[in-house]
């Protein structure tokens, strides 16, 4: 499945928010992933959100 620019920085968003609030909520190791979020390709990115059940 393709996603497009826009598709891929929506995702970045979610995720970064899914960590935030794992931060929030008392899991504050949720925080270690954001510089790898933020440098992620699109690739990449897909991988992450698998392993927060995203996608």
């Amino acid at each position: 499945m393709e996603y497009d620019d826009r598709e891929i920085e929506e995702l970045r968003k979610k995720l970064l928010a899914e960590i935030y609030a794992g931060a929030m909520a008392g899991m504050p190791a949720m925080l270690l992933d954001e510089h790898e979020i933020r440098r992620a390709d699109g690739e990449e990115l897909l991988k992450i959100a698998r392993r927060y059940g995203l996608v």
